[in-house]
């Protein structure tokens, strides 16, 4: 079963953020589970996820367990407003709560929500109505006793950066401040969208060009054949390969995934004793 940082709040804790910032400091996969609730009320012309019929939910709960235990990722990251009562019997599982001040999730939705145009994702008529949907579907499906598990950490994001806070996660995680002596940001830098013209997911090949596990962003670069650009690889797709490292000029084959932060990342790697 996979290491899994679990993120969970009320809605515009900016708990999805912070998820998507560890991923991108850290290499590792998101997982969130409540969007498909949020497809399947879309898709059914609901304003919140607690008109989603209940048996539609705890089938979300079962598959995000079986995702959890199947995958063979070293540690997965996921975030969900009650994530920690899904996760509550898992072991194997660092809990993050991440709350904030009402005034400041309230500027948040109204940024999401009215002020940037709208967020397709997002459903509810009004964080307070959020709340309250919330909190009836949390009775309704988890009860009224206390959790067994409490927080490994709470982060207040109040007037906090999703990668401020995405940073506090990650060394409390790992027990240790972050490595920043060979790197001027926290992790692996937003990439360049010329950079990554050209580049497609799928099967892929190249040769290593670069490759560091002591420090961030835990990984290193492969030159692409295909598209002749640099293609990110994490430490955990090499861990995941069986191999105990990358060497400059190694060949290697393996598949361009799109890495959920405007970039792309190679995993399934196999090595190749030449290139065509």
């Amino acid at each position: 079963m996979s290491t899994v940082i679990a993120l969970y709040g009320q809605s515009c804790s900016l708990k999805s953020d912070i998820a998507r910032e560890i991923s991108r400091l850290t290499g590792y996969k998101v997982k969130h589970p409540g969007e498909a609730i949020t497809t399947r009320a879309k898709a059914r012309g609901k304003t919140s996820g607690n008109d989603v019929d209940d048996g539609y939910h705890r089938q979300v709960d079962q598959d995000t367990v079986r995702y959890i235990t199947a995958s063979l990722d070293p540690i997965i990251i996921m975030e969900s407003s009650q994530l920690n009562f899904v996760v509550n019997e898992l072991v194997d599982v660092f809990r993050v709560e991440v709350k904030s001040t009402q005034e400041i999730r309230e500027s948040r939705w109204a940024r999401r929500k009215e002020t940037g145009g709208g967020r397709t994702r997002q459903i509810g008529e009004n964080l307070s109505e959020r709340d309250l949907n919330d909190t009836q579907l949390q009775r309704r499906l988890y009860g009224t006793e206390a959790l067994t598990k409490q927080p490994n950490l709470v982060v207040d994001s109040t007037d906090r950066s999703a990668e401020d806070c995405a940073e506090e996660v990650w060394e409390a995680f790992e027990g240790k401040p972050i490595d920043r002596r060979h790197s001027t940001s926290a992790g692996k830098p937003a990439m360049d969208k010329k950079q990554t013209k050209g580049i497609r997911p799928g099967p892929s090949s190249g040769t290593v060009r670069v490759y560091s596990v002591h420090r961030n962003p835990f990984g290193g670069y492969i030159d692409d054949q295909t598209s002749g650009k640099g293609v990110y690889v994490h430490k955990s797709a090499v861990e995941t390969a069986g191999f105990p490292g990358l060497e400059k000029d190694q060949k290697l084959s393996y598949v361009i995934e799109e890495d959920g932060v405007g970039g792309f990342r190679a995993v399934d790697l196999e090595k190749l004793s030449g290139l065509e």
